[in-house]
């Protein structure tokens, strides 16, 4: 579980914190509110990778005990809620990596499943997280140059 744990810890501060810059110079009033609508999506967007991160990082702060099974899923729970929103605001843009995110969350979420339900291994579900961290890294290195 130590392993998983530490690439979820690495993938908390990848990318850069959320930054934007406005578009000077324009005049006219349908330029500004469409650099206005393009700020507001990218404010969002960058809301909703900040949101990502810190779930995914919060996947490295486990407390191994008799509840580390929920708990996990209630945080894997979480980096998949703040994923569909990021994938709704984003408009298609890392789809790719969004796509892999989101199977990499479905297998460590039956992956848990499996653990809690007994049928599963803590190496299988250790293997599943880690697949959740090389998945995010991915997603959140190519989300850092808009962000």
């Amino acid at each position: 579980m130590l392993t998983a744990a530490a690439a979820c810890c690495v993938i908390a501060g990848c990318g850069s914190s959320a930054s934007s810059s406005g578009t000077g110079g324009s005049t006219g009033g349908t330029a500004a509110s469409s650099a206005g609508a393009s700020a507001s999506a990218t404010s969002a967007v960058c809301t909703d990778v900040s949101a990502l991160r810190s779930s995914i990082g919060q996947l490295g702060h486990i407390s191994i005990s008799k509840n580390t099974g929920s708990e996990l899923k209630s945080k894997l729970s979480q980096v998949n809620s703040d994923l569909s929103q990021l994938a709704a605001d984003a408009k298609g843009q890392w789809g790719p990596q969004i796509s892999g995110l989101k199977s990499a969350l479905s297998a460590a979420q039956g992956a848990v499943s499996d653990l809690t339900g007994g049928t599963g291994s803590v190496s299988a579900t250790v293997s599943a997280i880690a697949g959740v961290a090389t998945a995010a890294t991915s997603l959140l290195s190519a989300a850092a140059a808009g962000c």
